[in-house]
């Protein structure tokens, strides 16, 4: 399901720490809340989820087929710089 307004990052056949520095880069231009990552692997999700819990952000991995989407919500979010 996709959210109104939501920006998607496919980083898929990337092993961490590739997706995590695709989504920082990303995260400096990004408009609205809601983030969709589309990765391969369960590290590189839980990675990013973990990045995301850190800096009080919403996180949830979502599988889709062989697929990881990890739902973010970034109304919260604190970026340390």
């Amino acid at each position: 399901m996709k959210i109104n307004n939501e920006e998607r990052v496919i980083a898929k056949g990337l092993n961490p720490p590739g997706p995590l520095l695709i989504v920082k880069r990303k995260l400096e231009s990004i408009q609205g809340n809601n983030l969709r990552i589309i990765v391969s692997n369960q590290e590189a999700a839980d990675e990013l989820v973990a990045y995301f819990h850190q800096r009080s952000a919403s996180a949830e991995i979502d599988r889709a087929g062989d697929d990881y989407h990890v739902v973010v919500d970034l109304s919260g979010f604190e970026d340390d710089g």
